[in-house]
């Protein structure tokens, strides 16, 4: 047993309104937020983008527990993590930071380099 394990049973995992997080965006979030796009960074494949999806991931998981809150759990969602999440995600130095703001051409940034450390460091990880 692990520090991770605890003594309670998994709970199931609620009933969510969208299946997934990809029609989440397409159906609640383009829709609900609307800005001049001349004035963000957008890629129409954003699922490209690992950070995007993580963090619209986490919106979407957000959003279906916080629209079950009563009636202030929406307004709760956009100030805390919509008002805050999007403007990082589609600043000009954002993860669509190549995208080309008059000819919208997609080049995705290269992903950070990164080393293991060594075996005898690694089973301290552990």
């Amino acid at each position: 047993m692990s520090d991770y394990d605890d003594e309670t049973p998994d709970e199931p995992e609620a009933e969510t309104y969208y299946p997934n997080v990809y029609m989440w965006v397409e159906h609640w979030l383009l829709p609900h937020w609307k800005r001049d796009v001349t004035q963000s960074q957008w890629d129409p494949r954003w699922w490209e983008y690992t950070e995007v999806l993580s963090r619209f991931e986490a919106l979407w998981r957000a959003w279906e527990f916080l629209r079950l809150e009563g009636p202030t759990g929406m307004a709760v969602f956009f100030r805390d993590y919509l008002d805050t999440a999007m403007p990082l995600i589609t600043a000009s130095d954002g993860p669509f930071w190549r995208v080309e703001k008059l000819a919208r051409e997609r080049t995705l940034p290269e992903q950070w380099k990164s080393e293991l450390p060594p075996p005898e460091e690694m089973a301290d990880l552990v």
